[in-house]
């Protein structure tokens, strides 16, 4: 037999370290070859790592929420044959002692039961046996709340109160205040916005766009779209218009090497869309969203939100991003002004859409307004190239018949 260390591998593009997640296998399981051993999660993305070879986990280097650098020790195998060509993922030890104790000493189970990272931690916190807990969720998944009930010994969750009669706020329970790590999305999400406030200038420009023709526009698309089976959002709709508009202003379309005074024009139009998950934001990406009609664009969405919703999401599909759009308006927000992901140089917000009277051909009017809000990297763009481009995309999103040409439509073109 022999015993080796697999070293944490860069699963992304360059990155530098992963958290620990969950381990799938107990130390002195057996696992075979490319059997899932832990869960990692980078700053892209929740990836399972396999092992190598047939063997006996020895040990586990790190504790569930904590880090492993890339190169470092991920865990320790007693292979049943030849230590494998590891591709410097690896490499023979002679010492037998774990780095660090086994987390769950329990023979792993069959068959996984379903539930996201933040829910099993809170029942390794508890000590809940997830095997043992049925989930109330989408297609049996286990949720926090399901976790929570078994600990107490409740069948069901406890109910959610009715927010149709808003009582005062209970008095605060007396007892200390709790403290625990920075850990997960939660820390990717904020490492990712320091490094953007600290690093990017921001300039912003918030506008209000007349939706009517928006709206005359999507109601006749969702209604041929539905015959497709699609229920089609506004949301492509504003993913074509900011495509549109990136082909005219290149210079929202790039990103700036800052140290090395270089700017990079992208080639590509890669647009993100920031989603809410159940453990955090996390930002998909559609690829060469210029070329897409507004149907394909529709059905991208579609898949990447299931994908988001089921923690399926591949490093493809989160990577690669030249453009950001948060679309906070289906949260019920009106107006917020959206953080440049790092290395994009702009973001465009979308708000809730209301009606409000408004001045036309010198007559008050109800029209659908849209709140619109552009962050963009003062060191690339100024204040006139911010106004000319959120003047584009008002553009296309107030003649929305624009979005159907073959190429730019110049301010004026019938």
């Amino acid at each position: 037999m022999a015993e080796f260390d697999f070293l944490m591998p860069d699963v992304g593009e360059g990155l530098s370290e992963a958290e620990i997640v969950e381990w799938l296998v107990a130390v002195g399981g057996l696992v075979e070859e490319d059997q899932p051993v832990v869960v990692v999660q980078t700053d892209k993305a929740v990836v399972d790592i396999p092992a190598p070879t047939s063997g006996r986990l020895v040990a586990q280097s790190a504790a569930v929420g904590e880090i492993v650098l890339v190169g470092n020790t991920l865990f320790r195998l007693d292979s049943t044959g030849a230590v494998p060509d590891l591709g410097g993922h690896g490499h023979e030890s002679q010492a037998t002692p774990a780095t660090a104790p086994s987390i769950n000493n329990e023979p792993a189970a069959a068959r996984r039961p379903k539930a996201s990272p933040a829910t099993r931690k809170r029942a390794l916190d508890l000590g809940v046996a997830l095997a043992d807990v049925a989930g109330s969720g989408p297609g049996g998944r286990i949720t926090t709340a399901d976790v929570e009930a078994a600990a107490t010994g409740s069948s069901t969750p406890p109910p959610v109160p009715a927010a149709s009669h808003p009582t005062l706020p209970p008095r605060p329970p007396s007892g200390e205040d709790r403290v625990e790590p920075l850990r997960g999305t939660r820390r990717q999400i904020a490492r990712t916005m320091t490094e953007s406030w600290r690093t990017i200038p921001h300039v912003t420009e918030l506008r209000e766009v007349d939706a009517t023709e928006l709206v005359r526009a999507h109601r006749t698309l969702r209604q041929h779209l539905a015959e497709r089976d699609l229920k089609l959002t506004l949301l492509p709709l504003f993913v074509a218009a900011s495509a549109a508009a990136l082909r005219e202003h290149p210079t929202f379309n790039a990103s700036l090497d800052y140290d090395n005074e270089l700017i990079t024009y992208r080639a590509r139009c890669n647009i993100g869309i920031a989603m809410s998950t159940d453990e955090g934001l996390v930002v998909p990406v559609i690829h060469d969203a210029d070329v897409l009609s507004i149907e394909q664009i529709a059905r991208r969405i579609e898949a990447l939100t299931a994908a988001a919703r089921g923690r399926t999401l591949t490093l493809d599909q989160l990577t690669g991003g030249t453009f950001t759009i948060s679309n906070y308006g289906s949260y019920g927000t009106w107006m917020g002004t959206p953080i440049i992901r790092p290395p994009e140089a702009a973001i465009v917000g979308f708000g809730r859409a209301r009606d409000a009277v408004v001045a036309h051909e010198g007559q008050p009017v109800v029209r659908p307004m849209l709140p619109m809000a552009v962050s963009a990297d003062h060191r690339l763009n100024d204040g006139h190239d911010l106004g000319a481009f959120v003047s584009t995309i008002e553009r296309y999103l107030t003649d929305p018949v624009l979005l159907l040409a073959p190429g730019p439509v110049q301010q004026g073109s019938s």
